[in-house]
């Protein structure tokens, strides 16, 4: 009996200690929450947490922020009734064999009630917009200096308009995915009727047109063209912008540079082999094309997908 006692003792001695330890712990910053910092507001009753690390109202004054957000929640009261809690708690311990120890709890509550009331929010939110007034004149005066600027943007998004319709228009499934890809945007137009290669989003492309040299002193036009068969054609033209004559100068596989893009789609209602390739002719020019080929290694068609190039450029065509 003797050595039962002394072991309970040894038990709730050591579950002593380790509650001080816990509660001292937790309230080693005066507030129980780590990385917050309690102050107190108005009565004992209310409290402020603030986070360590953002202390409120710091800076809000010098320099004045462009965007000043301030929110706080105030608490009245929060109030917890537990009504008929009663615990029973069951030991066992053994000496002999080492010593054995088990140990039950028995918890039961009646009622719980839980009550969170006066509640209140503010929040505040300051926008100056000088600074942007100041950017909006700096981009307006940069535009009257370089008005070139104005057309980068438009000849960017034509590009990657063009680019989003073929992809698109071209319905395929990648050899390296699975089946179940969303269709796009274009592909939709084009099933409904709609080939969106008939709208004007760029000549060059919709003619497959890789690029273009001009001479209107001289009235000279020269257009050098992918076709259809994955030759490079350079057409001539006058200046209405009808064909005069062609010359082939080139091909896909000897004149452009395959980049490992390779995928099954349907093109003209066939299957074939989608092979993309990169054509840059001289520095500052980029074209990326599509060359569609059948299972025998046949060239069906060619597509002029999109084009990069600096500075500006100018195209004539009949239509």
């Amino acid at each position: 009996m003797s050595c039962l006692l002394r072991t309970i003792a040894l038990f709730l001695t050591f579950i002593s200690l380790i509650t001080a330890q816990s509660v001292s712990t937790a309230s080693a910053d005066g507030s129980g929450y780590t990385g917050y910092n309690l102050t107190l507001s108005q009565d004992e009753e209310s409290a402020t947490y603030d986070t360590s690390s953002t202390p409120a109202n710091v800076s809000v004054s010098f320099p004045e922020p462009d965007v000043y957000l301030n929110a706080s929640v105030f608490i009245g009261e929060i109030s917890i009734l537990v009504a008929n809690l009663t615990a029973k708690i069951n030991l066992d311990a053994q000496v002999l064999s080492l010593l054995k120890f088990n140990a039950g709890v028995d918890l039961h509550i009646n009622k719980v009630s839980l009550i969170i009331q006066n509640i209140s929010a503010k929040v505040v939110l300051e926008a100056r917009l000088e600074n942007l007034v100041l950017m909006i004149d700096d981009i307006l005066a940069s535009l009257d200096l370089n008005p070139i600027l104005a057309t980068l943007g438009q000849s960017l998004n034509n590009i990657t308009d063009s680019v989003g319709d073929l992809v698109g228009g071209v319905v395929g499934t990648p050899t390296s995915t699975a089946a179940g890809t969303t269709p796009t945007a274009a592909a939709k137009k084009r099933r409904g009727g709609i080939d969106p290669l008939q709208f004007p989003y760029n000549y060059e492309i919709q003619h497959n047109i890789l690029y273009t040299v001009n001479d209107y002193t001289g009235h000279s036009h020269t257009n050098r063209v992918l076709s259809q068969t994955g030759a490079i054609v350079d057409q001539s033209l006058d200046d209405m912008g009808h064909v005069v004559s062609e010359k082939e100068v080139g091909t896909y596989e000897k004149d452009m540079r395959f980049n490992g893009d390779n995928i099954t789609v349907v093109h003209d209602g066939k299957e074939v082999w989608q092979l993309e390739y990169v054509y840059e002719p001289f520095r500052g020019l980029i074209v990326l094309s599509y060359v569609y080929v059948d299972q025998g290694g046949r060239v069906v068609g060619t597509q002029v997908a999109s084009e990069g190039y600096a500075g500006g450029s100018s195209t004539i065509g009949d239509n």
